[in-house]
C-alpha cells in the first residue's frame, strides 16, 4: 500500500503509494498509489486498554490518530500536520473508545515538524503536537512509553496497530476504535517489496495479507509488548502503505527506535 503525501487533488507523486490521513488527497484512494491508513482486519477494543492513542482533528474532522507521551505533548505523523499553516481550528480528543462522542477535547497550541520530514519520500515522518492542558489531569487518558533507542524487533515480532480509520478500502471511517495484530518485516524484505520506493533506516514494516492500517490510522500508535512489564511502547506510528488496504504490500511506519526519531521526541517526554 503506498501513495506520496505530495499527492495533490489526486496526482500521487509516487508510484504504488498511499498516505493514511483523512484529507482530500487521501480520500481518493487510487488503485495502486501510496496511500494513509487504517485498520483493516482487525476487533473492537476499549480506551481502556489504550488510553494513550487521541484522535488528531481539524475544524472538528478526524484528520489523523496519535498517541500521548506526556503530560502536554502527543507524536503523529509529520504528514498528519504538513498542510496546517495555522492551530486554528486543530484539535485533539482523546480519552474515548468513540471517534464521535465521549472523552475530551484539547486545544492544540503548537505543533513542532521534524525539520528533516521529506514530504516526497515520507522520511522522517514525524511531528509533536502540545494542547492548552495536561492529558494526565483528564480520567481515561494515559501516556505510552516510547521504545528503546536504536532497539531492532526481530522479524516476525508481533506488534499492534489502532486507529478509527476505515477498516475497508474506500469505505467509511469506523466510529470505535479497532485494533490488529501485524507481525513486524524486516527493512530489507520490505525494501525488496517496495521496489520503487525508498525504506529509509526512519521507517519500518508491518503487515500481513488482511491485516493492514488504512486511511484515517495515519499517525497512530504501532505499539509492542514490553520485555521488562505487562505494558506495551510505542515502537511506530503509521505512515504510508498501499492504496489497497491488506495487500500483499506491508505498511511502513515511522521507527521511534530511529535516532532522527527517538531523539527529536525525548525533549517532549
Amino acid at each position: 500500500m503506498h501513495i506520496s503525501l505530495l499527492t495533490f487533488l489526486g496526482l500521487a507523486l509516487l508510484f504504488d503509494v498511499v498516505q493514511l490521513s483523512v484529507t482530500a488527497d487521501s480520500l481518493l484512494d487510487t488503485k495502486n498509489k501510496r496511500h494513509d491508513g487504517r485498520i483493516v482486519g482487525g476487533a473492537a477494543v476499549t480506551i481502556d486498554k489504550y488510553p494513550y492513542i487521541v484522535s488528531l482533528r481539524r475544524n472538528l474532522d478526524h484528520i489523523c490518530a496519535g498517541s500521548v507521551i506526556s503530560s502536554y505533548y502527543a507524536v503523529t505523523c509529520a504528514h498528519c500536520t504538513y498542510s496546517m499553516s495555522s492551530i486554528s481550528g486543530v484539535t485533539i480528543h482523546a480519552g474515548s473508545t468513540s471517534r464521535t462522542t465521549g472523552g475530551k477535547v484539547f486545544n492544540v497550541t503548537a505543533i513542532i515538524r521534524h525539520s528533516e520530514y521529506n514530504p516526497t519520500t515520507f522520511d522522517v515522518d514525524v511531528s509533536v503536537v502540545r494542547v492548552n492542558a495536561s492529558f494526565t489531569a483528564t480520567t481515561g487518558v494515559g501516556i505510552v512509553q516510547l521504545a528503546d533507542l536504536d532497539f531492532g524487533y526481530p522479524a516476525g515480532t508481533i506488534a499492534t496497530v489502532l486507529g478509527w480509520g476505515r477498516t475497508t478500502t474506500g469505505g467509511s471511517l469506523s466510529a470505535s476504535l479497532r485494533a490488529v495484530s501485524i507481525p513486524i518485516i524486516s527493512n530489507s524484505e520490505c525494501a525488496a517489496t517496495w521496489k520503487n520506493n525508498s525504506i529509509t533506516n526512519t521507517m519500518m514494516c508491518a503487515g500481513a495479507k488482511g491485516r493492514d492500517a488504512c486511511t484515517g490510522d495515519s499517525g497512530g500508535p504501532l505499539v509492542v509488548a514490553s520485555n521488562n512489564s505487562n505494558t506495551s511502547v510505542l515502537a511506530g506510528m503509521v505512515s504510508w502503505g498501499s492504496a489497497s488496504c491488506g495487500s500483499d504490500y506491508p505498511g511502513v511506519y515511522t521507527r521511534v527506535t530511529a535516532a532522527k526519531i527517538h531523539n527529536f521526541l525525548m525533549p517532549y517526554v
